[in-house]
């Protein structure tokens, strides 16, 4: 392939990536919206179209580059979500409404590593393992996030969901070194977070939590992505 056929490829791939991401943060904001009950009319629409359309933009990605692993995993995860939202209808249980809140968060970071990747290489290198337990603990304190907002306020989730953020404030901060939008998110998520205890679990407040959250997986998978 020619340079200019190459550069037409890989713009048309951030597109799609781009594109992509945007419709699953969508579909997750949303989808908290509908969850918290925040009364906003249509919301059950928007959510509908926004995911329909991530899957033909999914597909499109995966015709163009379908060797690379990250796209891949995008066209399964895509898949997966696909027949749990089918199954679970529009009050799904807490185990299914679960696998869509974390695996809509994992396809946002895997929209965001693919923006951010720069071949198709592994996943895995060793710039990339260095702040790889960063991450990881970030994943739990999102797991963490989801058993609070589907299952409950009970046992030890809530008090090792506010250590945890306490120690990853820090952490994300090192991180986020160089990087404006990851360091205002990384402080924003606990501020939400703690803002919608304070006031009773606050629906605007609830929201803003989930939404900076989201926002946070998607800019750290980015960044992530640039080591590799």
């Amino acid at each position: 392939m020619t340079d200019p056929g190459r550069r037409f490829v890989a713009a048309w791939l951030f597109l799609c990536a781009a594109l992509g991401l945007g419709l699953v943060l969508l579909v997750v904001i949303v989808a908290a919206g509908i969850r918290l009950e925040i009364g906003i009319p249509g919301l059950r629409v928007v959510h509908r179209v926004a995911a329909s359309l991530e899957v033909a933009v999914v597909l499109w990605l995966a015709w163009m580059a379908w060797r690379r692993p990250a796209v891949l995993l995008a066209l399964a995860l895509t898949a997966l979500l696909s027949v749990v939202g089918i199954i679970g209808g529009q009050q799904p249980p807490p185990a299914i409404a679960a696998i869509n809140l974390l695996g809509g968060l994992t396809l946002a970071a895997v929209f965001a590593w693919i923006l951010a990747e720069k071949g198709s290489g592994p996943f895995f290198t060793k710039r990339v393992l260095t702040p790889f337990p960063i991450l990881l603990l970030l994943a739990i304190q999102v797991a963490l996030g989801a058993w609070l907002t589907l299952v409950g306020l009970y046992g030890m989730a809530l008090p090792a969901h506010g250590l945890l953020a306490v120690a990853l404030v820090p952490l994300l901060v090192w991180f986020a070194r160089g990087k404006p939008v990851l360091l205002v998110l990384a402080v924003a998520v606990p501020i939400a977070g703690f803002t919608a205890l304070h006031y009773e679990y606050s629906a605007l407040a609830a929201l803003a939590h989930a939404v900076a959250a989201a926002l946070l997986v998607a800019a750290a998978a980015h960044a992530l992505g640039r080591f590799a």
